[in-house]
């Protein structure tokens, strides 16, 4: 793949140095604006709208020795070019050696390693269920957790759906987000044009407290509302899909997910209220239901229009394997109608 530094000042020039003296020549810089037939020391100086237009993968490395303003631009380069590109920090890089090798990737924070942790085993080991059924999010992984910066594989998905099908860590949009995922929140910050707002039920874990059954903002507000792997703890789910079609504008979208039981139906007894009976039926003591494989005939019958996507239809192989995918992992974009 070709080598793009982004930056072109005096560490960009100290970078291409360095990059020259290992045999590696990159294809062009690149910063925000450039002028036709621009170039530093040789190389070609491309605006970053001409970067956007390339249909190719490539490398970028920034060039920018402030870990603070190059983590932010990181973000955004990572959530625009995640498919053609990976993006690397290269502060302090001239000081010391850094190794960039590894078996996967971890797109949350832009690392490879030789590989993830595995993680999940603690309630497959308490609870027959995952003995019995398939549970597609939920048990054991081999691809769990990055041991560097604690992401996990359903927020790797995650990233990777919002930032190849929808347009959110780019356009001008106004965000509700239940329950936010850390990594995924530093992603939709990092979009200026971005009007964000976190909740969660309890204080202190969000911006406000915001419980899911009255929803304190006003109809219509929101373009997008996210609320992954939160359904399965709501007794009245169908209170709470109700207030979020009402903060979402027409046509504005609710990102979806929750764990999914792959070989029976969705599973919710009237009987079962202890901790220790829903660990056994549900997988969890605070889960309140079990989503199973009629899980996309219930959202659809609360009035949304969902697309799913899975690794398994979206990704090859290689793909799964190396960003460390749940492979039938499932996270639907669900159009109000």
């Amino acid at each position: 793949m070709q080598t793009i530094i982004y930056g072109a000042g005096d560490y960009g020039r100290r970078l291409l140095r360095l990059f020259q003296r290992l045999g590696v020549t990159p294809d062009c810089f690149c910063q925000t604006e450039a002028k036709e037939g621009e170039t530093v020391e040789g190389i070609p100086v491309v605006s970053f709208a001409k970067l956007c237009e390339r249909q190719d993968k490539f490398n970028i490395f920034i060039a920018i020795n402030n870990k603070v303003v190059s983590r932010n631009i990181k973000l955004r380069l990572t959530s625009v070019f995640l498919d053609k590109a990976e993006v690397y920090e290269t502060a302090n890089l001239l000081d010391k050696p850094q190794n960039y090798a590894g078996g996967v990737y971890c797109i949350l924070c832009g690392t490879h390693l030789e590989k993830f942790t595995t993680g999940g085993a603690e309630n497959a080991e308490r609870s027959r269920l995952f003995l019995e059924h398939h549970i597609i999010g939920g048990g054991y992984r081999k691809n769990f957790q990055c041991p560097l910066c604690g992401g996990v594989d359903r927020e790797r998905w995650q990233l990777w759906v919002l930032s190849k099908y929808t347009e959110i860590f780019r356009e001008s949009c106004r965000i509700l987000h239940f329950a936010p995922e850390p990594h995924i929140s530093e992603f939709i910050a990092a979009n200026p044009n971005c009007d964000y707002y976190t909740g969660d039920i309890i204080q202190g874990r969000a911006m406000h407290v915001t419980d899911i059954l009255n929803i304190q903002y006003k109809d219509e507000t929101f373009d997008y509302v996210i609320m992954n792997h939160v359904l399965e703890h709501i007794e009245d789910m169908g209170k709470a899909v109700s207030e979020v079609k009402r903060v979402l504008k027409p046509a504005g979208k609710l990102i979806l997910s929750f764990p999914i039981c792959a070989d029976c139906d969705t599973l919710e007894l009237p009987n079962v209220k202890t901790p220790e009976e829903r660990l056994q039926y549900y997988g969890q003591e605070d889960h309140v239901r079990l989503f199973g494989r009629d899980y996309l005939k219930i959202i659809e019958g609360f009035g949304f229009n969902a697309t799913v996507y899975s690794p398994k239809e979206c990704c090859d192989n290689e793909e799964i394997s190396r960003y460390g995918f749940i492979e039938d992992d499932v996270l639907m974009v669900c159009e109000k109608v």
